[in-house]
């Protein structure tokens, strides 16, 4: 089972992120999965906003983050309240997987004191050693983690490696999270060091949960690109770029697969109406 939830949304310039198009402002929702997985129950992936972020901007040098990139989250849009309406309590998540550190990702996280974290080493490693002016340039907010947070997570290098279905090509190999084929993790460098997305399958059916590897579907559909400024902030823009390619010829090769990057409101409606 996946269910897609909006947890809050930020502005950004239309432009930015689709180049040639209007400079007006645009909605970007933050979408979190909710999974129902046979054994381990309740994962999420990702968190989203939280009016944590809020507080964690009001002060300088962070402040600049939330003029860039303004956000909203009312109280009915917070996570824990979605899923209280699903009956679902913040104690019954079990696990938590975080596609990359940026602050629209992991705001959420202290919210849910029972869960277990799954994250990429290598990204970890880059948040903690970056410090609060480098980290803030690279979208990073280190007080959005719980102090305890090394000693509940898991690292998704450690699973086993697998070598995953020519119908996901050119992506060849995931790691296999919870060792039962249906929840393989998949390496999507270029925006932010050690992101990855999330390969489901379920009765037949394939989702691709892609973290911010594009930010909307026509990136992969149509071949849009972002602005060129855009590349200051990401890790690597010429990963970026090959690893957008490869989306776009799994969606070429592939349509039934359900490609969901993590803000883009037209996959999300698409998704809930499907």
């Amino acid at each position: 089972m996946l269910k897609l939830l909006k947890v809050g949304h930020c502005f950004h310039p239309e432009a930015m992120v689709m180049k040639g198009h209007s400079w007006q402002s645009m909605q970007f929702p933050a979408i979190v999965g909710l999974i129902k997985h046979p054994q381990k129950g309740y994962v999420l992936f990702d968190t989203g906003y939280a009016k944590r972020f809020k507080q964690e901007t009001e002060r300088f040098p962070e402040r600049f983050y939330r003029w860039l990139t303004p956000f909203h989250i009312c109280e009915k849009e917070s996570l824990v309240y979605q899923l209280s309406q699903l009956n679902i309590g913040a104690d019954e998540i079990n696990a938590i997987f975080i596609s990359h550190f940026h602050a629209d990702h992991i705001s959420g996280l202290l919210d849910f004191p029972s869960a277990s974290f799954i994250c990429s080493k290598v990204a970890l490693d880059t948040f903690i050693s970056l410090g609060r002016i480098k980290g803030l340039i690279k979208g990073y907010l280190p007080k959005l983690l719980p102090s305890d947070f090394v000693k509940r997570c898991s690292f998704i290098e450690d699973t086993k490696k697998i070598i995953i279905r020519n119908k996901y090509a050119p992506f060849s190999a995931g790691y296999d999270v919870f060792s039962d084929g249906g929840f393989i993790a998949i390496p999507l460098p270029g925006h932010a060091v050690g992101q990855f997305g999330l390969l489901l399958e379920s009765s037949g059916k394939s989702c691709f949960l892609i973290g911010d590897a594009c930010w909307t579907r026509e990136a992969y559909q149509e071949g849009v690109r972002p602005n060129i400024l855009t590349y200051a902030i990401m890790d690597n823009g010429k990963q970026y770029l090959e690893t957008l390619d490869k989306l776009s010829q799994v969606y070429l090769s592939n349509k039934k697969i359900q490609i969901i990057p993590s803000h883009c409101q037209l996959s999300f409606e698409s998704f809930k109406s499907g």
